[in-house]
């Protein structure tokens, strides 16, 4: 009876699995074991994938970010304490993001950190003010994003530096971007523009672009700290006022063979400010009309260059809620007729249209015409890895009103490695070159970019 019941259970066994054999006929052509192997096979490849993707998504962004760390240190052999010897030992971080996308457009931001070691490693009395505004800073420059609307409209929108005119040492139409004055003459004007935010459109017709600019943030030039080296006056307490508001500008400019020329008014904050005694002492930035125009033409190795401005409305300290207009000019050459080498000689002249005696009291004008000069040159040796250059620039019709020369040696020292070697000489001639012509120093700086 028992092997009865076990051959019954054996051939319903083999019944059911010729049963089954035959249904899942087709499926037995991969074996378990290989479809397994091909399931992870493919979860590998989506992992893979995916993991590629992020890999190549985050190098896209890393490629975008650059950087400079600067070590800088200078000597000042004829100043008075406490800046004297020593007087600045700064190090600074520069770092720069900028990341373009498929459709074109791109987005760029930088910002700077520094620390200037010297006004804790010297054992002398600075200033509060000084030690407030020049002892570090972490500093956001760029920040914006830009591109094509259409094929004749691009837009950029964000903190940015917008130059009008052309020259590299006197500024006359450009208004547009304060400036980093407190340590002057040290570096170009190129280097010491602060950016500004502003929503900057650009609407091109054949040989021409006409550029509507809304300011968004009133900001003003950093200039040297009371009680420093470059401002000995004791700080007197004035507050500053803050504007929150809107200005505008606009710029219409053609290139054609061999010239260009650009038209341009703004009605901004006046930069340089006043005291505002009524009803209580405040320092002022109220706002000024500008209209200007900058011609440049090229004729083989020759630039010549020239900018007129108008501004009216103008206050100053010393002469209370009285209104000025004043004509500014600038005529220029530049020749690169030599091989690797750039001269260069600018001259400008600031006239007040109504001239009020008061405005003496004012620390750089001595009459109703103000004159600039700047001389320049500049070359290249060693395959470009070494610039020589030199700059004067002198005040006065027969340049006597003070003023400062630099020179200094750029070398490469190897890749991304460069270093900065130079002296600056303050000339006396005028109330304020004579406060600061002790400051004369020898500079030195090294810098890695990566």
């Amino acid at each position: 009876m028992k092997r009865k019941i076990i051959l019954s259970v054996l051939l319903s066994s083999i019944l059911f699995a010729d049963s089954m054999s035959d249904a899942l006929d087709g499926f037995d052509d991969t074996p378990v074991v290989e479809a397994l192997a091909d399931s992870n096979n493919s979860m590998a490849d989506f992992n893979e994938t995916n993991i590629s993707n992020e890999t190549e998504t985050t190098e896209s962004l890393i490629e975008g970010l650059t950087g400079k760390i600067t070590e800088q240190v200078a000597y000042s052999y004829n100043g008075d304490k406490p800046h004297d010897k020593f007087s600045s030992l700064k190090s600074s971080i520069l770092l720069d993001y900028e990341h373009k996308f498929e459709n074109g457009w791109r987005i760029k931001t930088n910002g700077k950190w520094y620390y200037d070691a010297v006004y804790d490693l010297r054992n002398h009395s600075y200033s509060n003010n000084e030690l407030k505004e020049q002892r570090h800073e972490t500093e956001l420059f760029d920040a914006y994003i830009e591109g094509s609307i259409t094929d004749t409209i691009d837009m950029k929108l964000g903190r940015q530096v917008v130059v009008w005119g052309r020259s590299d040492t006197i500024r006359i139409t450009d208004v547009l971007n304060p400036i980093d004055n407190r340590r002057p003459g040290m570096v170009d004007i190129e280097d010491l523009r602060l950016p500004t935010a502003m929503a900057k459109f650009d609407f091109f017709y054949k040989d021409w672009r006409v550029t509507p600019i809304a300011i968004l943030e009133q900001r003003f030039s950093k200039n040297p700290a009371f009680g420093s080296a470059f401002n000995p006056m004791k700080n007197p307490y004035i507050p500053k006022q803050d504007y929150k508001d809107v200005t505008y500008a606009l710029s219409v400019g053609g290139e054609f063979s061999g010239w260009d020329v650009n038209f341009y008014a703004a009605r901004v904050h006046d930069d340089a400010g006043y005291v505002k005694f009524a009803p209580k002492p405040t320092f002022t930035h109220d706002k000024v009309n500008m209209f200007g125009s900058a011609l440049n033409v090229l004729s083989g190795a020759w630039l010549f260059k020239t900018e007129l401005a108008y501004f009216d409305k103008l206050k100053y300290t010393s002469t209370g809620d009285k209104e000025f207009s004043r004509t500014d000019a600038l005529v220029g050459l530049e020749y690169k007729g030599f091989a690797d080498t750039m001269i260069s000689y600018d001259v400008s002249l600031r006239h007040f249209n109504q001239y009020d005696n008061r405005l003496k009291q004012e620390r750089i004008l001595k009459d109703r015409d103000t004159y600039q000069h700047a001389f320049r040159i500049s070359s290249d040796f060693m395959n470009a890895t070494l610039t020589a250059n030199y700059l004067i620039s002198l005040y006065g019709k027969k340049l006597d009103e003070g003023g400062f020369q630099r020179a200094w040696v750029k070398y490469e020292l190897a890749e991304g490695v460069n270093t900065n070697f130079g002296v600056v000489d303050y000339i006396g001639g005028s109330t304020l070159f004579d406060s600061i012509k002790k400051n004369d120093m020898v500079f030195v700086d090294i810098s890695y970019s990566f």
